[in-house]
């Protein structure tokens, strides 16, 4: 996704690329967003919104100084969950996360989650983990070479519970290579891959349980899952867990409700790079969904000194109250017609 500047007008490409995500979610990705809310929709409520564990987004112990900088983003195999399985066309991220939500609404707290057994791809009406997903595949070719939009969904599904096995973030019941091998998986605790010892299972979080924080229902419920990229929702997570920020007290000029999170931490602890935050925290803010202070910004939008570079963040709940696709499109063409 690319960084912009509202102090200048777009650049051909930059409109190019909004262009593209605007024709979108104009089709088949957009009518698969509604249909994929909808069947999320049909597994319940989530009252406390989606309540994730710090280890998902968060390193407790940063990544080698040696091994990461704004100039080269830290490898996946380094980076904490969440960070470690995004991409920009994939979508084991967004699986994970709808897993975690259905668990959330379908098992109590405090109890391993037991996954409603989902075929990976189904001929019924929403009952297959592709239903979950949204995705802008489609029909294509004849005959032999036909390829149908389930069977393409279903191969990028597997492909993202690969990637999420890999990072060990879920369980796959069989054997490389075996038919049927992805049918049946398991969610598994959201620290993922251990060093040592057994993999851990996903217990749904306790009500008061700490080392945890919560991403508004309506990320879920509104559909903002599947419109959002993947940097725009690891940017969401470190904001709303909020660890290694500078915090309000008598010394900052953080205000309450916002976190200050120094690019050490950013990059080192979240495992996030630059390029993908600048991007994201421009969009995230027209999307009304999170809002951004800058501090002793030159008119142009360049920093007068290495402290300002210490964007204030908050997220904005309300905003995930509104409907994503809509929300998203407006935005887009705001900007557009500037």
């Amino acid at each position: 996704m690319l960084g912009i500047d509202f102090s200048r007008p777009l650049r051909a490409k930059e409109r190019s690329a909004f262009e593209y995500r605007r024709d979108r979610l104009a089709g088949a990705f957009g009518r698969s967003v509604v249909s994929a809310a909808e069947a999320l929709d049909r597994f319940g409520s989530l009252r406390r919104g989606l309540t994730l564990r710090n280890e998902f987004v968060c390193l407790d112990a940063p990544i080698d100084e040696n091994a990461a900088s704004d100039r080269r983003a830290p490898r996946r195999e380094l980076r904490p969950s969440a960070t470690r399985v995004s991409t920009s066309q994939g979508v084991a991220l967004r699986l994970y996360l709808a897993g975690l939500a259905i668990a959330q609404m379908t098992t109590p707290p405090g109890h391993r989650a037991r996954l409603p057994q989902l075929e990976i791809a189904s001929f019924e009406s929403e009952r297959g983990w592709t239903d979950v997903i949204a995705s802008g595949a489609i029909s294509s070719g004849r005959g032999a070479t036909h390829s149908s939009a389930r069977d393409k969904k279903a191969r990028s599904v597997r492909a993202a519970l690969d990637t999420l096995s890999e990072a060990g973030l879920v369980e796959l019941p069989g054997d490389p290579g075996r038919r049927g091998r992805h049918e049946g998986f398991t969610l598994l605790h959201e620290a993922g891959r251990q060093l040592s010892g057994d993999r851990r299972p996903y217990v749904v979080p306790r009500l008061r349980e700490s080392s945890t924080f919560a991403v508004p229902a309506g990320f879920i419920t509104n559909g903002w899952i599947h419109v959002l990229e993947d940097s725009e929702i690891t940017l969401l997570l470190m904001v709303a867990c909020g660890l290694h920020a500078l915090r309000p007290d008598p010394d900052s000029d953080v205000r309450e409700g916002e976190v200050a999170i120094p690019a050490w931490a950013r990059l080192r602890h979240y495992g996030i790079h630059r390029d993908p935050f600048s991007a994201a925290r421009k969009t995230l803010d027209w999307y009304g969904l999170l809002h951004v202070r800058e501090i002793d910004r030159h008119d142009d939008g360049r920093a007068e000194n290495e402290d300002a570079r210490l964007h204030r963040l908050a997220l904005k709940p309300d905003g995930f109250d509104a409907d994503a696709l809509t929300s998203v499109r407006a935005a887009i063409d705001a900007q557009l017609a500037r």
